[in-house]
């Protein structure tokens, strides 16, 4: 899922401003793929463990002294919406840990933040993002 330029960003108390734009990615931690005697071609496959990914790239028109630190932990939610106004946007949420803070600077846009999460389920079998359309 790829939301470019999200209405209003936050971790925790924290305003995450000039957001670009934010990832979330799925990705099987552990694979089961089992084949037959019967040809080349996988007759089963599974992800009995998965990892819900969140990166975040945001501009930094300012010193960036502020914003979450590795192992930091809260609700990581944002608001998306196709127009400027709210009709028809989404709030995503998910509990989250934050895994790495990294900076560039680039000729073209100046300094960059990103910020990778972990996104944690509850429970360990419910979907740890919450999509509510609005």
């Amino acid at each position: 899922m790829l939301i470019l330029n999200p209405r209003h960003v936050r971790f925790g108390s924290l305003e995450l401003e000039d957001v670009r734009s934010v990832a979330i990615d799925r990705a099987a931690s552990r694979q089961v793929v089992e084949w037959s005697d019967l040809g080349p071609h996988a007759v089963f496959a599974d992800a009995p463990e998965r990892k819900v990914t969140i990166k975040l790239v945001r501009e930094l028109s300012r010193d960036g002294l502020d914003g979450p630190l590795p192992g930091d932990a809260q609700t990581f939610s944002l608001r998306t919406s196709a127009n400027a106004s709210d009709a028809g946007g989404s709030a995503i949420s998910s509990s989250a840990v934050v895994m790495r803070v990294t900076h560039e600077l680039t000729g073209q846009s100046g300094a960059l933040q990103r910020i990778e999460l972990i996104a944690i389920s509850a429970s360990g079998d419910q979907d740890p993002v919450t999509i509510e359309t609005a």
